[in-house]
């Protein structure tokens, strides 16, 4: 299986997002899990003020989405935890960007994302979304 995370799903939400149709076309092809911190990560950055969005419009919308995808939401386990704190000692990535990975090495899945940060993690199967093979 896929995994996706935060950076996928703020450019589905998005029309205007350069990865917007790119992002559709994927997920149409590929069934997909939603990292189990995507949701408070993304929630996190509506509050900072870094995506605007009406809430509880934004969220019910989501929802119909991941639906219409069959995007299942993943969750979370306390080895993610232990596996994210040892991602962010070796390679420096940030706290829901190791997460994401954790989470990905932990279920021996792939990780779509446009963050080639992951690139560095060794044994994560890291896949940009423009190079993935359907």
């Amino acid at each position: 299986m896929a995994i996706i995370e935060t950076d996928i799903v703020i450019a589905l939400a998005s029309k205007k997002d350069v990865h917007h149709n790119e992002v559709k076309k994927l997920l149409e092809k590929v069934n997909v899990l939603l990292s189990p911190y995507t949701l408070i990560e993304l929630d996190l950055i509506i509050l900072s003020g870094n995506l605007v969005v009406k809430i509880p419009d934004f969220y019910d919308a989501l929802n119909d989405t991941f639906r219409y995808y069959n995007v299942s939401i993943l969750p979370p386990d306390t080895s993610h935890l232990n596996t994210a704190w040892l991602i962010r000692k070796k390679y420096g990535l940030t706290f829901f960007d190791s997460l994401h990975a954790a989470t990905a090495l932990e279920r021996k899945d792939i990780l779509i994302s446009y963050d080639k940060r992951y690139a560095i993690v060794k044994n994560l199967k890291y896949v940009h979304p423009s190079s993935y093979k359907i």
